[in-house]
């Protein structure tokens, strides 16, 4: 009965929830309870509404978790961590930054770099493709993104100085 209730318990579940990943979550809670219950049900009365009402219940269980999980500051806090946050410059800068100083790493890691960000290749493939250990590539990934992350902050600081 529970394997036929299956599609219309997730459909329920939809329409309760926002998010279908939250009610796939909520619908194997609900056939957990469900299976544990199995010796309670009584098989003279319908299985679905039974099996409905356990779901509803796991949904308002889900939302008060997620209530209870979410970390909400209050105004005083939110404008006190707002204001220790630290400002280096605006996104349009951080960019242009990068850009720079893409431009000036060395071919054969502009060109990595770009195989791993821009084309999404991952470590492993890119070791196949090169014939190399995916540690020496994720090695030079790592030198590759400390000089552009020193490059980044000096030219920001430079930028910052012409401006103050």
């Amino acid at each position: 009965m529970l394997t036929g209730l299956q599609s219309r318990l997730y459909a329920f579940l939809c329409t309760l929830l926002a998010r279908p990943e939250d009610a796939r979550d909520v619908l194997q809670e609900t056939n957990v309870v469900l299976w544990k219950k199995a010796a309670e049900y009584d098989p003279s009365l319908p299985f679905e509404p039974w099996a409905f009402r356990f779901a509803h219940w796991q949904a308002l269980a889900w939302r008060k978790r997620q209530t209870r999980d979410r970390l909400v500051f209050d105004d005083a806090a939110f404008e006190q961590i707002a204001a220790e946050f630290p400002v280096t410059g605006t996104a349009e800068q951080e960019l242009q930054a990068l850009e720079e100083c893409l431009a000036k790493l060395p071919e054969k890691q502009r060109a990595l770099v770009d195989r791993r960000y821009s084309s999404g290749e991952s470590v492993n493939a890119i070791a196949g493709a090169d014939s190399k250990p995916p540690n020496v590539i994720a090695a030079s990934l790592y030198r590759a993104r400390r000089v552009l992350a020193e490059c980044i902050a000096t030219t920001l600081l430079a930028t910052e100085g012409r401006r103050a």
